[in-house]
């Protein structure tokens, strides 16, 4: 979270909106980056393509305890899975859960020939908030459709393919849908979470993409306001509600376009519980181009592009199967696939089995082998690590 207050150093020279005198550009009014209606359009596509590449897309979510964010967020997903045909299913632990239960039932996705995407429900409960990493790293990168296991956004980093994760994804794809320029603009990012902020950063920043101008802000900015005034695209996910609410903050020429990835649940004036964002959206709307709403905006993007994942690593699978297979048959004829493998033998089998198997990749494999009490795997569990599921053997 970010600090506040008017003598944080976040704040340093702003003014709260109803005493700011600044005579700033007053704009008609925001237009909307309506993602609703753009997340409507991902699944129409999403259906099509499940049955036009005959499909079966499943997506595995684990959750512990009964958070009650939790289970709204995994209520949306299971609906919007329903509505295009993703096949949905729920592991739910209880609040006591012990991490090597956790392991347990993530292992049991991985080993699973149906199961395409595997999600642990984030937050864990206190008890195992502290091997929060060690838990994620535990899912099967051709499995991690969030895009959390390092494997995977060590690919993202690099540019290389891979999953890519929701709600950067979602928030990349309603800027392009709306014909937001992005080559050489500034962008501001409030917030460098794992899980939007650095992402999202990487994937407007890619020269053959995107290629906007990047600056991360987070709690230690100092004059954070001067730096949001510069931005052509400025992104608030700092998990701080209304943290964004003075229009002394935004380009004074009324053109700043705001993705506002915050969602809060606050009680109004009448005691109604409503929801919003890192942003006001009230005290901004006239002050800048384009806004997300909330609710409507990032967070329905973020669904129909988990759910875009999903469909990519059944595809991925699926397409993969089928030559892996008749490799495995081969190679099946020197070596004993039956019988735990050594390091060396697996890199040998994986260089004929798969040639653009990534080096990276092969070697993070090679590492968990050699961690391993006896220095070994069995190929099922080689191809599971691989692919997400088993490739038997002859």
């Amino acid at each position: 979270t970010l600090a506040q207050g008017p003598s944080s150093s976040c704040f340093s020279g702003a003014r709260c909106a109803k005493n700011s005198r600044r005579p700033w550009a007053m704009a008609v009014g925001a237009s909307v980056l309506d993602g609703k209606a753009v997340s409507g359009a991902v699944l129409d596509e999403l259906r099509v393509r499940i049955q036009a590449e005959s499909l079966r897309p499943h997506l595995h979510v684990i959750s512990v305890g009964d958070d009650p964010a939790s289970v709204v967020f995994v209520r949306q997903k299971r609906l919007a899975a329903e509505k295009i045909g993703v096949e949905f299913s729920q592991c739910c632990l209880p609040l006591e859960t012990t991490l090597g239960e956790l392991r347990a039932a993530i292992q049991e996705g991985n080993r699973s020939e149906s199961i395409h995407g595997i999600i642990v429900q984030l937050p864990l409960p206190a008890g195992l908030r502290q091997h929060e990493r060690e838990v994620l790293n535990m899912v099967e990168p051709a499995k991690d459709v969030d895009c959390f296991h390092p494997t995977n956004f060590g690919r993202l980093a690099l540019g290389e393919p891979t999953f890519l994760p929701a709600t950067p994804a979602g928030v990349v794809r309603l800027l392009q849908h709306y014909g937001v320029e992005t080559k050489g603009k500034r962008c501001v990012i409030v917030g460098k979470s794992n899980i939007v902020g650095k992402p999202l950063g990487l994937m407007l920043a890619r020269e053959n993409g995107p290629a906007a101008t990047v600056t991360f802000c987070d709690q230690h900015t100092e004059n954070l306001f001067e730096i949001t005034r510069q931005a052509d695209i400025l992104v608030v996910a700092a998990g701080r509600h209304h943290l964004l609410c003075d229009p002394a903050a935004l380009r004074p020429d009324g053109q700043a376009v705001v993705i506002d990835v915050g969602i809060h649940r606050v009680q109004n004036a009448e005691g109604k519980s409503i929801v919003q964002g890192d942003v006001d959206a009230e005290a901004l709307r006239p002050h800048c181009r384009f806004l997300t709403p909330v609710p409507g905006g990032v967070g329905p993007m973020t669904v129909a592009c988990l759910l875009e994942q999903v469909v990519e690593a059944a595809s991925r699978l699926t397409s993969t199967s089928v030559s892996v297979l008749e490799a495995v048959k081969q190679v099946a004829v020197k070596t004993n696939l039956t019988q735990p493998l050594r390091p060396e033998e697996v890199r040998r089998i994986m260089q004929r089995i798969c040639p653009d198997f990534g080096e990276a990749e092969l070697d993070a494999l090679l590492a968990e082998i050699h961690a391993n009490e006896d220095g070994s795997m069995f190929w099922d569990d080689v191809a599971t690590w691989a692919w997400g599921a088993p490739v038997p053997a002859p």
